[in-house]
């Protein structure tokens, strides 16, 4: 298991800055996410860290030992990228045998790896097929043994699931999760995807044009974002422009709300309010006092399967409101919402 750390590091290609002073730790033996939109430098930073692009300015520490200026073939990483890369004209157990093969190591110490790590990728059955005779889930699983059998230090995924079907992504997810949890390596996964990254990480470094928004755990990430743009791209929909009456009830177009206690903000203060969709509480009467929640009217009704949202207009504003599919509203029914204080997050107005 490998330390990692990114001490101001930049990258620039041209008149073209693709990173611009990250500073990142990752902890030995855990699983970190880079996520953000195409093209802000998350690639770019994975590439960096692995050896395929040198920094042009600032670190990168393995265990505390510049490895900046090292070449690829001396960091002892592993790679899974997007396309597998297999060899069609190669078996699979082939496939997974090739990287000790071509390196010299005796057929005796492969043999005794490839029978484990096929039997840990559950590929055992598999192992004479080619790769065309594989679904996609089963060849992804290929281009992960054929990483892990060289023992790396530290696991690199450039989007290692973009090419499967939805079942499979969620199945695949699983997987990679509980082999680096049993395996104990410290891996980088690179993501464009929400669920996947909060579904994997046990930290998420979020990524806007080369620059980190912010580096955190996936549910404060998801509820506590620090900025608007953190909070739109992890889905908030529910997002209003408030004034604090005092340091826990702040005024927005829906209303009055209580809010946690501010201790860095006084009255006065402008805010933007966020109120997660999942996290409020629809009544269909009888309704309380009327000082009491959010009084709407359901305008409209997304049915998702497991879950349903509904667009309640209150005081000539909307807002989204999702819950469970037990049940089901019907459009035009008289709701009132209520809001649990510590449900709601204040960002810098």
């Amino acid at each position: 298991m490998t330390q990692v750390r990114l001490n101001s590091v930049r990258k620039q290609f041209g008149n073209f800055v693709a990173i611009e002073n990250l500073d990142l730790d990752i902890c030995s033996g855990e699983l970190v996410a880079l996520l953000g939109p195409s093209g802000c430098g998350k690639t770019t930073t994975l590439r960096m860290i692995s050896g395929l692009e040198r920094p042009s300015n600032g670190a990168i520490l393995f265990d505390g030992k510049d490895v900046s200026e090292q070449a690829v073939q001396d960091r002892n990483v592993g790679m899974v990228f997007q396309r597998f890369a297999l060899f069609p004209h190669m078996t699979v157990e082939k496939n997974v045998a090739f990287g000790p093969s071509v390196r010299g190591e005796s057929k005796a110490e492969i043999a005794r790896r490839l029978d484990e790590i096929l039997e840990v990728v559950q590929l055992t059955q598999f192992r004479t097929r080619f790769p065309a005779q594989l679904s996609g889930g089963q060849m992804q699983r290929v281009a992960v043994a054929r990483t892990l059998i060289t023992k790396p230090s530290i696991l690199m995924m450039d989007e290692p699931l973009a090419n499967l079907d939805t079942k499979l992504r969620v199945e695949m997810r699983r997987f990679i999760r509980d082999l680096q949890q049993q395996f104990g390596i410290t891996t980088i996964f690179v993501t464009h995807d929400q669920v996947e990254a909060m579904e994997l990480a046990d930290r998420v470094a979020v990524i806007f044009d080369g620059q980190l928004a912010q580096y955190d755990t996936p549910e404060r990430i998801y509820r506590y974002p620090r900025s608007l743009d953190v909070a739109d791209f992890m889905g908030a929909t529910n997002i209003y422009s408030g004034k604090l009456l005092s340091r826990n009830r702040v005024r927005t177009a829906l209303g009055d709300i209580d809010c946690p206690h501010q201790n860095d903000r006084s009255a006065g203060d402008a805010v933007q309010v966020l109120l997660r969709a999942e996290a409020l509480d629809m009544n269909i009467g009888p309704f309380k006092s009327a000082g009491s929640g959010l009084r709407g009217r359901i305008m409209a009704r997304d049915f998702f399967g497991a879950s349903v949202t509904y667009r309640v207009a209150c005081n000539e504003q909307e807002i989204d409101v999702t819950e469970n599919a037990r049940r089901m509203l019907d459009v035009g029914d008289d709701v009132q919402l209520e809001i649990a204080p510590e449900q709601v997050w204040l960002l810098s107005g």
